[in-house]
């Protein structure tokens, strides 16, 4: 089984990014609205283009993983013969060999080959892998996925008010080691 997963806000806390962002433009942190998942639409101006320098910039590969477990289980899973593990995420910036630093010093023990860092949209290379369950947390990538037939699991919490309108749509649960769990995957849950 192909399992693939997506990197910011299911294995790593992209948060501290974003309060950064509100921070230096003397603003007070808000999440996505949960109808909209367009910066634009969402946040002032000054805060977006913030964003997105942040989102370029070396503090994006700093964002340490939302559960201290998780480097655990992703070993574990990556040391079953009938699993083959990818890290597929859709970053602004195309910075595969960081990516791949930032999961390695988190001590996630993947290979260059598991890490998918590149243009295109996120359901045609899930679907070039051939993945058989994915994991993520944005409305897009879930959508794409919906109408590629790519079964999908939705990371869904207080922290991603975005995706919540999609509860009802998609099999969601709150974190990765829960949906793991739920999912059959992962039973060593302590």
């Amino acid at each position: 089984m192909n399992i693939s997963f997506d990197l910011d806000s299911v294995i790593f806390d992209i948060t501290p990014l974003f309060e950064r962002a509100f921070n230096e433009m003397g603003q007070k942190f808000t999440y996505l609205h949960y109808d909209n998942y367009d910066l634009s639409k969402c946040f002032d101006v000054c805060v977006v283009e913030n964003l997105r320098r942040l989102f370029k910039d070396d503090y994006l590969y700093t964002m340490k993983v939302l559960d201290e477990r998780l480097p655990s289980v992703l070993n574990s899973l990556m040391q079953r013969p009938d699993l083959q593990i990818s890290f597929v995420t859709e970053r602004l910036l195309k910075q595969p060999f960081k990516t791949f630093k930032q999961i390695r010093n988190a001590g996630i023990n993947c290979s260059w080959t598991q890490v998918y860092d590149k243009p295109g949209k996120k359901s045609d290379i899930l679907q070039n892998i051939k993945s058989d369950l994915h994991f993520d947390d944005s409305p897009y990538v879930i959508s794409g996925c919906i109408e590629k037939n790519i079964p999908v699991v939705m990371i869904s919490n207080e922290q991603t008010p975005y995706n919540h309108r999609l509860c009802g749509y998609v099999e969601h649960y709150e974190n990765l080691i829960s949906a793991l769990y739920h999912k059959g995957i992962y039973q060593n849950i302590k």
